[in-house]
């Protein structure tokens, strides 16, 4: 038998929760600091999957990321099946995700890379994924998050 310890800040969790859904539901780790010398693929293997395989990636602004991960928050997901008043819960999952960029040190990075998956991915994406490297005060965070049903 396997025991799974959650090891987050609970505010992850508690982001997974407002987002959660009668056939939706959402992922998001983050792991650092972690060494900016190794090679992105190198820095997975040892943090997230040792089976990782960087499918490609690309640079991407500061600004593309919050944006692109807000949008993904908001995600309405399938029709009755989706995350349960996302509107309400606006603000909270806002001010939840700001927090969880603070901890990747976004606002800081000097370099971000947006980059996917060939193999190895923590997570089972159905709706939407991201995964970021984002460098900061000579370390790197990885910025992973999915959806699922």
């Amino acid at each position: 038998m396997q025991i799974d310890r959650d090891v987050r800040p609970e505010y992850f969790a508690q982001l997974e929760g407002l987002l959660y859904g009668m056939n939706y539901q959402v992922w998001i780790a983050l792991y650092g600091p972690l060494e900016a010398q190794l090679s992105l693929e190198q820095a997975l293997k040892k943090s997230v999957s040792k089976d990782a395989v960087v499918g490609g990636s690309e640079t991407v602004a500061r600004s593309v990321v919050r944006s692109q991960i807000i949008e993904s928050m908001f995600y309405p997901g399938d029709p009755g099946c989706g995350p349960i008043d996302l509107e309400a819960k606006r603000g909270e999952i806002i001010a939840l995700t700001e927090r969880i960029l603070c901890d990747a040190h976004l606002d800081d990075a000097q370099e971000v890379t947006a980059f996917w998956f060939a193999k190895g991915h923590p997570a089972y994406p159905v709706f939407w994924d991201f995964a970021y490297d984002i460098h900061a005060q000579s370390n790197r965070w990885i910025l992973l998050g999915s959806s699922s049903d």
